[in-house]
């Protein structure tokens, strides 16, 4: 409920509704997977409610009784009319989350969203960039460096690029400990060619009306990601001026920004719509047929283990 308080049970909740107020569902991944374009469906229905962004509170240094008790606080509709929803695609890769999850929403419904494995590394390396994390150098020369561990000791989130998209490893962590029936699962392309039919099998999942028809506008991707070298070189000076990294380039907490910070980075991004991003197609570059060959030996066991966890659910990703 909006002001937290827990019901007095005289408006009994719709089944599948906690009417302390928690999330009814997580959206919890894949990083780079389409998530985002997920939840900006997900938020079109009238019976829905799940706040913009991302929600990180069990995860470190975040994580604490206490703040998951706030959850409710970051909702404004009462929880009796609504699903109420979270998304983090951080949840599914990270093996600390579904531990956390189950203690405090062990009726959680738990939607995901995989991509093939190896465009969804690229992408998130070029995010990882963008953000600071790791370096920006020529592919090939970056995933040699990702795959040997020669940047870990200097920019230790960069296995996260490999690792968050091991997903059989990943969904059997949930599948530990959720029913089978609490899981539902998307492959990116088919989320993205057949928005309708694969959003009203979410919206019949989290227990809301699938009949509604979702905006044709709204059928758009979202959060699309930036691999144009040039581009990235601009907006990673924003960085600067917007974020604290710790010492050990692990986080960032944003800054107090000054005026000339404020002026600084409109700057960057006027420069970036209206000229750079002129010359940028939007597609990614090709990784080599050896450096491919080597990350997709690097998801080769994984891959089979994907495929009895997803065995009975009707998802076929074609790349496996």
């Amino acid at each position: 409920m909006a002001d937290g308080k827990i019901s007095d049970g005289a408006h009994p909740s719709p089944a599948g509704v906690d009417p302390h107020g928690m999330p009814s569902f997580v959206v919890i991944g894949a990083q780079k997977s389409a998530s985002t374009f997920l939840q900006d469906q997900l938020s079109l229905h009238p019976d829905v409610e799940i706040p913009e962004g991302e929600v990180r509170f069990f995860e470190e240094p975040f994580y604490s009784q206490g703040a998951v008790a706030e959850l409710p606080s970051l909702f404004v509709r009462p929880a009796a009319g609504v699903r109420r929803g979270i998304k983090r695609p951080d949840y599914m890769g990270r093996p600390e989350i579904p531990a956390r999850l189950h203690e405090h929403l062990p009726e959680a419904k738990l939607l995901a969203v995989l991509r093939e494995p190896v465009a969804r590394a690229v992408s998130s390396y070029f995010h990882m960039v963008r953000h600071g994390f790791v370096p920006l150098a020529p592919l090939d020369e970056a995933f040699r460096a990702i795959l040997d561990g020669s940047w870990v000791s200097e920019f230790p989130r960069t296995p996260e690029i490999l690792t968050f998209g091991l997903y059989g490893e990943q969904l059997a962590r949930y599948l530990s400990l959720y029913r089978p029936e609490q899981l539902l699962v998307f492959e990116q392309r088919d989320l993205i060619a057949d928005t309708r039919t694969k959003v009203r099998e979410a919206y019949a999942f989290i227990g809301v009306d699938p009949s509604f028809e979702v905006p044709q506008a709204a059928n758009r991707v979202s959060n699309k990601g930036v691999y144009s070298y040039p581009r990235l070189r601009l907006l990673r000076t924003k960085n600067k001026t917007r974020f604290r990294y710790t010492p050990t380039m692990d986080r960032r907490y944003p800054k107090r920004m000054t005026p000339w910070g404020w002026l600084y980075n409109a700057g960057v991004v006027g420069l970036d719509r209206t000229v750079l991003s002129r010359f940028d197609d939007g597609r990614p570059p090709e990784l080599s047929d050896r450096i491919r060959a080597e990350v997709r030996d690097y998801y080769a066991e994984d891959r089979q283990l994907l495929r009895t966890v997803l065995e009975g659910r009707d998802v076929h990703p074609d790349w496996l």
